[in-house]
């Protein structure tokens, strides 16, 4: 399934478009594994959007120096202090209908990890 990215639907189009320009580029960047550059386009969209769920989401990624988030969810022992970073509790906090299900899914081994089920 193609990625969708969310802005906050408040916002005026001009800022909307804006962030949601700056959203996109970060998660290029990600998977290209250009990390400080993602940084920086997750950091600009939040100052158009500062409950960008998906850009806090971005951030969390960086954090781990990963391209895609499908590994949150296949190496949880590696990254299971994520659900404890600000970044993923403003990502779930921010987070839309859709958007949580996505996160908690993705998280769904990590508090599993968390709860010792995995050791």
């Amino acid at each position: 399934m193609k990625r969708t990215y969310q802005v906050s639907n408040d916002l005026v189009e001009d800022v909307k478009d804006r962030a949601l320009k700056e959203l996109k580029l970060g998660y290029l960047n990600l998977s290209e594994e250009m990390f400080d550059q993602a940084k920086i386009n997750f950091l600009l969209t939040l100052q158009y959007d500062s409950k960008c769920a998906d850009a806090y989401w971005g951030l969390m990624l960086e954090k781990f120096q990963l391209g895609n988030e499908d590994e949150l969810y296949s190496n949880p022992v590696k990254y299971k202090e994520a659900i404890y970073l600000p970044e993923c509790e403003q990502a779930l906090q921010f987070a839309e209908k859709n958007q949580l299900k996505r996160f908690k899914n993705l998280l769904e081994r990590i508090y599993a990890v968390n709860e010792g089920d995995n050791y």
